[in-house]
């Protein structure tokens, strides 16, 4: 009975931002799926965390099944298979990205890993990034291969091998929205561009539910469900045993400093704020609930004020690959000496590959764990420096 609760409050946990985000900026119980011509509304594609994307799922008589996708309440496409006729009355304004989709050109980096967990790297012609910038091991690998090309960033593709090596879609982050003369000029070219932004979902779980969207996309609904369920079935009994292991949460400060010596945090509804949370930590920033940016600078001072009694400091080294030891963190600031997490030796630093592993979210809130509460793993996100 008591392990009944524990696993019934987890669950309540995890969910928790799903129900306050969908009250609020994405998704109103109210909205109502549009008719198509030939098309028979199903039902809503079942998403158990994410809340920046809906689905809906239309039916034909053959059996074929066409999705429609809203993202953040604005952006629509229809997933529809390669032959069939598309309804006369669809709206303009919704794209239309052919399934199972293939000769990707992949500028969402967050979402390769989410093709390889399923099995559909072969669905990725092209990337943004090359071979040296992926800590992906078969993205890599592929890009060896010649299997997967460079084709150019974000902001400067080489349109010319994309269109020579017929790109069907161009899978894009939000940074897109910097150049928006590109998208335009992809779509003109006939190649459509779906814009990942699974970076606003405010439950990490979220993130990685993104895998099923891309599951739909790439004919492989049943792996990214299976996925998914395994990665929740081994984070469940995990994070089961955490909320066991102390009351009241160690407090954690997760940070890196930039080069004007400002300290820069995940804001409060950021999803790296989440994982600590859920991994049984308490984020030295999450009260700062108004504050919707994922990264807020703060002064070091402030910094001090707000974190010298933190049990765990976790310093970004994915994005400031400049700490390997306590005392190049006294190079950056004298004020960390009078840490507590500082005197007690309880400093980590992440690894270059935080933001290419989102297949690998549950790993990283285990290695959190792991971190707050001195827990024996092989940890693959996190490194303790001396």
């Amino acid at each position: 009975m008591k392990s009944e609760i524990l696993r019934l409050c987890l669950r309540l946990a995890l969910l928790i931002p799903l129900l306050f985000s969908s009250c609020s900026k994405n998704f109103q119980k109210s909205d109502l799926p549009p008719d198509f011509d030939g098309l028979s509304f199903e039902g809503e594609f079942p998403l158990e965390y994410a809340s920046a994307v809906k689905v809906w799922e239309y039916g034909l008589l053959r059996g074929d099944r066409v999705y429609l996708l809203t993202v953040l309440n604005s952006d629509k496409y229809l997933l529809a298979d390669k032959d069939l006729e598309l309804p006369k009355n669809l709206p303009p304004e919704i794209k239309v990205i052919r399934t199972p989709v293939k000769k990707v050109y992949l500028a969402a980096t967050s979402a390769m890993s989410l093709f390889n967990a399923i099995g559909s790297l072969d669905s990725v012609r092209f990337s943004s990034l090359q071979k040296n910038a992926w800590f992906i091991d078969e993205a890599k690998n592929a890009m060896d291969e010649g299997k997967i090309l460079y084709a150019g960033k974000y902001n400067a593709p080489d349109f010319e091998l994309l269109l020579k090596e017929n790109c069907s879609l161009a899978l894009e982050s939000t940074m897109i929205y910097h150049s928006p003369q590109i998208k335009e000029k992809l779509e003109d070219l006939g190649i459509p561009v779906f814009v990942d932004k699974s970076s606003y979902e405010e439950n990490p779980l979220g993130r990685l539910e993104w895998v099923k969207i891309y599951g739909l996309m790439c004919g492989g609904a049943s792996r990214a469900e299976e996925f998914f369920g395994g990665q929740i079935s081994s984070l469940d009994s995990s994070v089961r045993a955490a909320e066991r292991s102390r009351e009241s949460y160690p407090s954690v400060a997760f940070f890196y400093i930039n080069p004007s010596g400002m300290v820069i945090v995940r804001g409060g509804e950021d999803y790296v704020s989440k994982m600590i949370e859920m991994a049984g930590g308490k984020y030295a920033f999450s009260f700062d609930k108004n504050n919707s940016s994922p990264s807020v600078a703060v002064s070091m001072e402030n910094f001090y004020a707000r974190c010298a009694d933190c049990e765990l400091l976790i310093y970004n080294s994915s994005i400031d690959n400049t700490l390997s030891s306590k005392a190049e963190l006294l190079e950056k600031s004298v004020l960390f000496k009078d840490f507590k997490a500082f005197k007690s030796d309880n400093i980590y630093v992440t690894g270059k590959n935080l933001y290419q592993a989102t297949d690998k979210i549950g790993e990283m809130i285990l290695d959190l764990r792991a971190a707050i509460y001195g827990e024996e793993r092989e940890m693959k996100f996190l490194a303790k420096i001396e």
